[in-house]
């Protein structure tokens, strides 16, 4: 009895989220519910299919950043081309909760990206609660300044399956409206193509696995070639881009194109 006391918040928050199911307060009170569970710095709901700029359709920022606005839209500019999330949900992923150490490449914490735009976004780590659904995949994403430890993601993976039913239920009821307005950057290849640099079909997808995070020799594996082959395709494509390293390359492909 003592146990359930000492719970009692967690279900009275949970008797919220079902009474909000298919209303506009639903999203509200589940994130509430997870709060009490793990703490959080952020969360975002976002619909995400292939080739499309993904939607951001709730956003809960504890911090209330200022600047927030602003790197939202650089994250549907292109941004999100490098987001680990939307990269498996367009390749196929099962619904579940996922983290962001099971979906990222190997060297993702040393890439560009996560140092100078994820940390500041999202924080240091992310879990996405993540459903396929008609329209594509719908993520939950948990964001924290500070590493979820493994007793926290085992808290949150106790309660995945009624989280899981109740998106699900929630989109049943009150799907997402419209197809999606946001600015489409395309892919990296497309990015990369603007600047009439000349490259090579394997100097794009080693340009876009290096943004993405992938150490050299992962790059080998993805491609079906040497390391030295990689450093060979890195080499010629940093020349033909006048850039001199990932620093560089990051801010060249990525940067808002100028009006």
């Amino acid at each position: 009895m003592d146990a359930l006391l000492q719970e009692l918040p967690v279900h009275q928050s949970l008797a919220r989220v079902f009474a909000a199911v298919g209303q506009d307060a639903f999203w509200r009170a589940l994130v509430d519910t997870l709060r009490l569970l793990v703490p959080l710095d952020n969360a975002l709901v976002a619909l995400m299919k292939a080739g499309q700029a993904p939607q951001l359709l709730i956003d809960f920022d504890s911090k209330g950043r200022a600047d927030e606005q602003e790197e939202l839209a650089s994250y549907t500019a292109g941004m999100y081309l490098l987001d680990p999330f939307y990269q498996t949900a367009s390749t196929g992923i099962a619904d579940g909760l996922h983290s962001l150490a099971s979906v990222a490449p190997d060297q993702f914490l040393h890439s560009e990206y996560y140092q100078s735009y994820f940390r500041s976004v999202v924080g240091e780590d992310e879990l996405q609660f993540m459903i396929n659904i008609e329209s594509g995949v719908l993520g939950l994403s948990l964001g924290r300044s500070t590493a979820f430890d493994l007793a926290e993601q085992g808290r949150l993976l106790c309660v995945r399956d009624w989280v899981l039913a109740a998106m699900r239920r929630h989109v049943q009821l009150l799907p997402p409206q419209g197809t999606g307005t946001e600015p489409v950057a395309g892919d990296l290849a497309t990015l990369l193509d603007r600047f009439d640099a000349r490259l090579t079909t394997r100097e794009v997808d080693t340009a876009r696995l290096i943004l993405q995070g992938f150490s050299s020799k992962a790059i080998a594996q993805q491609m079906g070639i040497s390391p030295e082959t990689v450093k060979v395709h890195r080499r010629n494509l940093y020349h033909k881009l006048n850039v001199t390293g990932h620093g560089e390359l990051f801010a060249l492909v990525l940067r808002p194109p100028t009006a």
